[in-house]
């Protein structure tokens, strides 16, 4: 019977011969060691030496096919990777931050647009969306809004909508809260949001023993804040607040205070309001504890209402006052005389009043609250 060899048997007796004939040794040799004919030799050899070859030349092109592939996916993950930590550190949410980011990582890196796209989350469709044109009333806005920022740095969105709401060019117009915030931050004017601290509870801040203020001069609060000139020497401003419609009554600056200073204060105010506070509230404070004080306002009939021993945030109109001050002014100017301290202090005692939108006012300033309150209660105050 016959024998029969698998495929893998001839290829492997074809390798044996071919290497038997490179080593010299002749044919009838080789055909021997095999053990069959020479016509099966050629035979072998036209069929499984080319195949065999053509196999193994397949195989190489396909590993080298897949170490290119694999080649390809690392350099784009590292060209990933150095477009993100370039032109995309951070989120980004808005489109047109998106497109400029394309557009750089197209530029910078030779990044193509399917790619950039695809890094950095951006449809392409919206990519080439052109931007829709500006009309002069949004111009105009925009202008607005940078010129306030440029003025205040320490106003939000918020109080510049309040404020342009008070000119007579966009109170006819529309300007609600998402318009104004969306051009606010499409400038780039985002300033960082306030801290909101909790509210704390001590002794004698309960709303049943809290005394609240029902008119204008009905409760006076003052309180002392402390700065330095750029010499080093110390600043004491005395900030005098109307707790009922938030005016800033006095922001006086001085080296030193003392209760016959804080009661000149108090009868200018008087003078200039031509009203006589029922209350006063303040710490406890040797300025304010002082005879000098406690003398006049008993003579003058106004009734003292002290807060608890370290307790300030019984006082919290004084020192909200406080706190407004030094982030909006203080903290953004250098003072060098205390010529220079008093107009500081007054320039911005006069943009509180009069410029200054207040949030619990309903977006009012404190004088045109104040004024407006005034209309509504002639027959009363008469």
């Amino acid at each position: 019977m016959a024998r029969r060899h698998t495929p893998d048997q001839v290829i492997a007796k074809v390798r044996q011969g071919q290497k038997m004939l490179n080593d010299g040794r002749p044919m009838i040799q080789v055909i021997k060691e095999l053990q069959i004919t020479e016509a099966t030799w050629y035979r072998w050899l036209q069929h499984y030496g080319e195949e065999k070859n053509a196999t193994r030349t397949k195989a190489v092109k396909d590993l080298e096919k897949e170490n290119a592939r694999l080649k390809k996916l690392v350099a784009e993950k590292e060209l990933a990777i150095d477009i993100l930590n370039e032109v995309a550190p951070g989120k980004i949410l808005s489109p047109e931050p998106r497109r400029r980011a394309v557009r750089m990582a197209q530029e910078k890196f030779g990044a193509s647009e399917r790619f950039a796209c695809k890094v950095l989350g951006q449809n392409r469709s919206a990519l080439r969306k052109g931007q829709p044109e500006v009309s002069h009333e949004e111009t105009q806005l925009r202008n607005d809004l940078r010129a306030i920022a440029g003025k205040h740095p320490a106003w939000g969105w918020r109080k510049a909508r309040w404020h342009l709401l008070e000119q007579p060019a966009w109170e006819a117009l529309a300007l609600n809260t998402k318009r104004v915030r969306r051009l606010w931050r499409a400038e780039g004017l985002t300033c960082k949001p306030t801290v909101r601290k909790k509210r704390r509870a001590g002794p004698g801040a309960g709303e049943a023993k809290r005394l609240r203020a029902q008119y204008p001069m009905h409760v006076v609060s003052f309180d002392f804040q402390s700065d330095v000139t750029s010499c080093g020497r110390h600043v004491r401003f005395f900030n005098v607040i109307d707790e009922y419609t938030r005016t800033a009554l006095a922001i006086i600056p001085r080296r030193s205070f003392t209760a016959v200073d804080v009661v000149a204060v108090l009868e200018n105010i008087i003078a200039e309001t031509g009203v006589l506070p029922t209350y006063v509230r303040s710490d406890n404070g040797p300025e304010f504890t002082a005879d000098a004080l406690i003398n006049w306002c008993a003579t003058a009939g106004v009734d003292t209402a002290f807060i608890d021993p370290g307790s300030p945030w019984q006082n919290g109109f004084a020192e909200s006052l406080n706190a407004q001050f030094r982030r909006e002014q203080l903290s953004g100017e250098m003072m060098d005389t205390m010529a220079e301290a008093k107009y500081l202090a007054e320039e911005w005692r006069e943009i509180y009043n009069h410029e200054r939108p207040h949030g619990s006012l309903g977006g009012m300033t404190p004088s045109r609250y104040w004024e407006h309150w005034t209309a509504a209660n002639q027959l009363a105050i008469a």
